[in-house]
């Protein structure tokens, strides 16, 4: 009778871990499961404001055509890069196509500069200023994304989460929106001119 209860009292523990084990692959899992949705909306939403810049980009271009005809290098920059982001095939692609558009849109504001009288036509000031919030809009919205994507890879390197997160097929992501190379050159400011 009492190995009976030997036998019972082991069962039992054996029972009780295999439901705990069970209970922690399924926390774990939906945890996982959410963590993945937030990057994906995240990215959703980055995808948002970089394509309202997409959408303002021609009409900016096309006026400032008008006033700026010997700047056409800048503009076509522009252009072309707009068509990358509009023809990358993946996530991937798309970060690398819109920091090539980050760095075109470097010398269109220094345009402003050298045009004053670019600045006073009304119609190149509102694209201007909306264009100027948009890039704000997406820096905000980018630094949500990376901030999703590491608690995301934080999460699934973290023991037992690794385990379980292998298991269920989860895996560190290496899609962070990183900054340019080129921007780590401070432009230089020569005032004897």
């Amino acid at each position: 009778m009492k190995s009976l209860w030997v036998g019972l009292g082991i069962l039992g523990v054996i029972v009780l871990i295999l439901l705990f084990g069970f209970g922690s692959y399924v926390s774990t899992k939906n945890t996982l499961v959410q963590k993945n949705e937030a990057i994906n909306q995240a990215y959703s939403q980055v995808n948002v404001v970089q394509q309202r810049r997409l959408d303002l980009i021609p009409n900016l271009v096309a006026s400032v055509k008008g006033y700026v005809s010997e700047e056409s290098t800048v503009l076509t920059n522009i252009a072309n890069a707009r068509a990358a982001i509009t023809s990358a095939p993946d996530r991937a692609s798309s970060i690398a196509a819109n920091s090539k558009l980050d760095v075109a849109l470097g010398p269109f504001f220094r345009l402003q500069e050298q045009y004053p009288n670019l600045k006073g036509n009304e119609q190149f000031t509102r694209l201007t200023d909306e264009l100027a919030g948009t890039e704000n809009r997406i820096a905000v919205e980018r630094s949500r994304y990376n901030r999703a994507l590491e608690e995301y890879n934080v999460y699934v390197r973290q023991f037992p989460n690794s385990i379980w997160a292998n298991f269920a097929g989860f895996h560190y992501r290496d899609e962070y929106f990183k900054g340019n190379p080129e921007n780590s050159t401070a432009p230089k400011v020569d005032f004897s001119k």
